[in-house]
């Protein structure tokens, strides 16, 4: 019975050590969306918690790109993928810097930490990066013009340089929502230069009302989204064009001179037919 127990404890205690020296992943940092040609951090936070670090290795859809290893001389190794480009110079155990993102560097992206020898205890964890080709400037808008008569047709169109995923455009008028029957589209138009982007077309179509023309003027805006990375927009203002001017009311001076002007025309024309009477 004594040695049961006996056993028991040392078992105990050697699964107490062994959880003790376990090692955790306390934090993987990873964007999930950034601009083809821009850099990303990605960022690997571990507790060894009483064992000893043997690796850390990075891999892409499954494929080793990236290795760190404490006793080996140099610590740092890459391996080439497509679409990773490592900046070894400011990578570490924690930090992997990638450069030169493209279409290709899109992907899930796993951090994988090791303990030594013997049970080389391992964690992992990964998270997906999109790439998004972002447009070349902001939204452009035709067809405007500056004055509108009532009733005539105001008709514009918006449109954002090819972009990969396709933009998202809408259509402001004075700063809410424009609706739904003011606007037709969006159309898309695939880039010839890159067949993987395209440019996104939005169509506003109203009448010149006094509704919208508040105070004889409206504003427009369009908005362009491709979410988290960009948003711009472009705005401006119309206005009505009235067909007829409107003169200032006559003073008081010229309506007493009137006044008079009018009295002696009577009077010139009642004095002949007075004459007449008494002859």
């Amino acid at each position: 019975m004594k040695m049961f127990g006996r056993t028991i404890l040392v078992l105990l205690l050697l699964w107490k050590q062994d959880s003790v020296r376990s090692v955790r992943l306390v934090e993987l940092r990873v964007p999930t969306h950034e601009p083809e040609g821009g850099m990303a951090l990605l960022g690997c936070q571990y507790d060894m918690e009483g064992d000893t670090l043997y690796s850390v290795k990075w891999y892409k859809d499954g494929r080793e790109f990236y290795r760190f290893v404490p006793k080996n001389e140099p610590p740092v190794y890459y391996f080439e993928t497509p679409g990773v480009n490592v900046d070894v110079a400011r990578s570490s155990n924690t930090v992997v810097a990638l450069m030169n993102l493209t279409q290709e560097s899109a992907g899930h992206y796993r951090c994988e930490v090791s303990g030594e020898a013997p049970h080389f205890t391992t964690v992992f964890r990964q998270k997906y990066i999109n790439i998004h080709l972002l447009p070349k400037g902001g939204p452009r808008v035709m067809g405007l013009r500056e004055h509108y008569r009532l009733d005539e047709t105001v008709l514009a169109n918006c449109s954002l340089p090819p972009s990969r995923p396709k933009a998202h455009l809408k259509w402001l008028v004075n700063d809410r929502p424009a609706p739904s029957e003011y606007v037709l589209g969006p159309w898309y138009r695939v880039s010839t230069d890159r067949p993987d982007a395209a440019e996104t077309i939005l169509q506003l179509s109203f009448y010149a009302t006094t509704a919208d023309f508040v105070n004889g003027a409206v504003k427009l805006k369009c908005q362009a989204t491709i979410a988290p990375l960009y948003q711009r927009e472009t705005e401006s203002t119309h206005y009505i064009a009235f067909p007829f001017t409107i003169t200032e009311p006559p003073d008081a001076e010229e309506i007493k001179d009137h006044a008079a002007s009018v009295q002696d025309s009577l009077a010139a024309l009642l004095i002949p037919i007075i004459f007449l009477i008494l002859v």
